[in-house]
């Protein structure tokens, strides 16, 4: 959330796909689809010479790091790692798009990650673009992102302090205001109409489960609360002030 805090119409973008439901799909459609879903089951087998017919040489790969990926870099990477290793499961939420002889799908989906004993998991929204050649479907374009979904665990804290957190924060003038308030013994957020629990990390320190950020109150001499600072994933830093 905190991530598009400042961003009124991204947040009204996000609550319309939350109703608008799964897209109806034609043949045609239908047809990409499969398409895309085998190239995936092939991969996820490791069987690279099938995973790569399927995608054109000069296709352009971007990552979550956001590096470009050429196509023989990418598979001299895939081949090298077991199947129980990095692999994908649950393709979900396609929106696809059809011009003619040109496709662009958008999904989430949920990726494993193996090191020794530890599953890393993560949730990812692809877009993919394909060009029909030859009557063959190739993908000419793959970009993937991870979606920020929070693993901290809540710690043990005293909540007779979360009186003192309760009001409003600007996070800029004639931007989003945070409304925090307290309910039932929890800490709360609300933007607009999305509404998230504070989770303590300890501290003034808090986080919530659907951003990679964390949140510190801050007091001035007296003790009072004057606003929190967001600490962004990378290190960078907001000041949001307490106006109410």
């Amino acid at each position: 959330m905190r991530s598009i805090a400042c961003l009124s119409v991204a947040l009204c973008m996000a609550r319309g796909a939350k109703t608008s439901g799964q897209q109806k799909f034609s043949p045609a459609e239908q047809e990409v689809l499969n398409v895309s879903q085998a190239r995936r089951d092939a991969s996820n087998r490791r069987d690279m010479a099938a995973s790569a017919r399927y995608v054109a040489e000069d296709c352009i790969l971007s990552s979550d790091d956001g590096v470009l990926v050429t196509k023989a870099e990418y598979y001299q990477h895939m081949e090298k790692l077991p199947v129980e290793y990095d692999h994908s499961t649950n393709g979900r939420e396609f929106v696809l798009r059809l011009h003619g002889d040109t496709a662009v799908i958008n999904f989430r989906i949920t990726t494993h990650e193996q090191f020794g004993d530890s599953d890393i998991v993560s949730e990812q929204r692809r877009t993919e673009t394909w060009l029909k050649r030859k009557g063959s479907w190739l993908l000419v374009a793959l970009q993937w992102d991870n979606i920020p979904v929070n693993f901290r665990q809540p710690v043990p804290v005293d909540t007779s302090f979360y009186k003192d957190y309760a009001g409003q924060y600007e996070w800029r003038p004639h931007g989003d205001v945070d409304v925090v308030s307290m309910k039932d013994g929890k800490l709360w957020s609300r933007f607009d109409k999305d509404e998230d629990e504070y989770l303590p990390l300890g501290g003034e320190t808090f986080f919530i489960k659907n951003d990679l950020g964390s949140v510190t109150f801050v007091r001035d001499v007296q003790g009072h609360v004057t606003g929190y600072t967001y600490h962004r994933l990378d290190g960078q830093e907001i000041h949001v002030k307490k106006i109410k």
